[in-house]
This record gives C-alpha cells, sequence and structure tokens, in this order.
C-alpha cells in the first residue's frame, strides 16, 4: 500500500519544480470517521507533507478528530487534488481546502485613533 504513495509524491515534486514564483497557502480542515486509527492519521499527515515539508498539522483531540492543516504549494489545481486524493481514505468523510490569501501590509504604520 505504501507504493502507491511514491508516484504520487514524485508527481507532486515535478508539479513543484515546474512552476515558479511563490507557493500559493493553503488551509485544510480534514473531518475524519470513527473508523481512523492513530496510523491513519498519521498516514493523512504524510500525505500533506509530499506537498509541503513545512507543513502544519494539527488534530483536535475529540473523536472522530478533526485535522488542521497549513502548507504552502506551487501545484496546480491543489485544492481538488488533495481533497480527491483524501477523500478516498476509508477514514476520511469530507475534506475542506481554501486557498488563503498572504496578509497585505501596507508602507505606513497604523494612524492613532482620535477623539472629535
Amino acid at each position: 500500500m505504501r507504493w502507491l504513495a511514491l508516484p504520487t509524491a514524485f508527481a507532486l515534486a515535478a508539479g513543484v519544480f515546474a512552476c515558479g514564483g511563490e507557493a500559493a497557502r493553503y488551509e485544510l480542515i480534514i473531518s475524519f470517521n470513527t473508523s481512523v486509527t492513530q496510523e491513519d492519521l498519521e498516514e493523512a499527515e504524510a500525505l500533506l507533507r509530499a506537498y509541503d515539508d513545512g507543513l502544519e498539522f494539527l488534530i483536535q483531540e475529540s473523536f472522530p478528530p478533526t485535522g488542521r492543516a497549513t502548507l504552502r504549494t506551487n501545484v496546480a489545481d491543489f485544492c481538488p487534488t488533495v481533497e480527491m486524493e483524501l477523500e478516498a481514505k476509508t477514514y476520511i468523510d469530507e475534506v475542506m481546502c481554501e486557498e488563503r490569501e498572504a496578509p497585505t501590509q501596507s508602507g505606513e504604520p497604523d494612524q492613532p485613533v482620535q477623539s472629535p
């Protein structure tokens, strides 16, 4: 089963190197179901880490757990791709993925509030 992940990892690496520019930032919410095991959580994390080794992945300590991930990648169509990969797992009910824009910074500091 682990061998099936290798073609995906190679394809992801190729996609990252093929795209230029800065990687986009994504946030995911993963709803696991009651059949999830610790090994399954680790498998889901490894799948996401193939996209970004700097992945932030937190598991909510409820049952069934919810995972929250933040990562950066240049992979085209990342959200539909990762949603399809993860939702194919029997221990995952739903995946929500959203691209997040970097916060904008103006060149000027905030102005103090003045009373009339």
